[in-house]
């Protein structure tokens, strides 16, 4: 059913929301996979981990790819643009799953990896305007809540004794219903006004987006090492994980209702600082998923709040700004993570893992200045 464009011209249409939601929920799902896909298939192949870890680098490169070719791949229309991403992805997760061939296994990992950084950089054009940031919480959310459930589908079909791999065709379907749509537009798009870049503010906007999900990605990325160091088995560890993408779904699908109060920012913070304490104070495995857990929720909202303020940046762009978002999202998930890895070679993961609190702090600074 086609969009008219009076009913997008000053924020967008349900039937928008309801793409980005498909895309969004595929998103979140094989993002969420690409940890446990890794280990299957280093499994399969006999073949050690850290060979085999690019395979989920494919999202973050992406984002970096996208943010620099991302005003002029818009120009071609952020819906058609988005579509065109969700049958990307759904081909590559097709591979991914049907075969563990690295030939197929790696087309597809860079299917699913620039398609799904396509859909990040094409969310805010489309839902930018008035109330902008309660829907990007909203769309996050659902990515969110979508990917607790990849390591629950990979897990029952292992206890099954088939493939976990299988398990990555379960967003297939939705997102060939994201692929059907036609005619979804944002707000402006196919907006072809240019101008100069608000260097100030758009500056402040990225830095805000790295610091928020440089955070993120220190405990996705770290998290279940953390509780191993605990005592508990890999298997435990990752189950105690969980917590964190349950704590981010609750979060953000919570997450409109005081997104744009002034202490919202400082809220979130202060929880996410609040439970990197606990988890740096834990000394059994219980303690350190509870940490996780008041983490998460704290952490969930501050991707949306600071994409956001982003895009509601005057004289910005939306091609502008979804690439500036896009660039900030791949900055922090390129570096966060390894610069903690490079702590715990040094100092200990107890130790590095303090590392969100200055994160925090910087972020709450940036945030009284703006």
């Amino acid at each position: 059913m086609a969009v008219k464009e009076h009913e997008v011209a000053h924020a967008p249409s349900r039937e928008v929301g309801r793409v980005v939601g498909f895309a969004q929920a595929g998103l979140g799902y094989l993002v969420a996979s690409f940890g446990p896909y890794l280990a299957g298939i280093a499994a399969e192949l006999e073949r050690p981990r850290g060979e085999l870890v690019w395979l989920t680098m494919t999202f973050g490169v992406g984002l970096v790819l996208t943010a620099i070719t991302g005003p002029s791949v818009l120009r071609a229309g952020t819906g058609r643009v988005l579509r065109l991403a969700c049958a990307g992805i759904a081909l590559g997760a097709a591979a991914m799953a049907l075969s563990p061939a690295m030939a197929l296994a790696g087309t597809g990992s860079v299917l699913v990896g620039l398609g799904c950084a396509v859909i990040a950089l094409a969310t805010p054009s489309l839902l930018r305007g008035p109330g902008a940031a309660k829907r990007l919480v909203v769309a996050v959310g659902v990515a969110s809540a979508a990917g607790v459930c990849a390591p629950l589908a990979f897990g029952a079909l292992e206890t099954m004794g088939l493939p976990g791999r299988w398990a990555i065709l379960v967003p297939v379907p939705v997102l060939i219903a994201a692929v059907v749509h036609r005619s979804v537009r944002g707000p402006e798009d196919g907006s072809s006004a240019q101008g100069r870049i608000p260097v100030g503010p758009a500056v402040s906007g990225w830095s805000g987006i790295v610091l928020g999900v440089a955070c993120e990605f220190c405990f996705v990325v770290w998290g279940v090492a953390r509780l191993v160091d605990t005592g508990v088995a890999l298997g435990v560890a990752s189950a105690l994980g969980a917590s964190f993408g349950i704590g981010m779904a609750v979060g953000r699908l919570v997450g409109p209702r005081f997104v744009d109060r002034s202490w919202a920012v400082g809220a979130a913070a202060g929880l996410t600082m609040a439970g990197t304490v606990i988890v740096y104070l834990g000394e059994d495995p219980y303690t350190v998923t509870a940490g996780i857990a008041v983490a998460s929720v704290g952490i969930a909202p501050l991707y949306p709040i600071m994409l956001g303020r982003l895009v509601s940046v005057p004289d910005l762009s939306d091609r502008h700004s979804a690439s500036i978002g896009s660039l900030a999202s791949g900055t922090a998930i390129l570096t966060a993570p390894a610069a903690l890895g490079l702590l715990d070679a040094g100092i200990g993961l107890r130790e590095a893992f303090l590392l969100p609190i200055p994160l925090m702090v910087a972020l709450l600074l940036l945030s009284r200045r703006r």
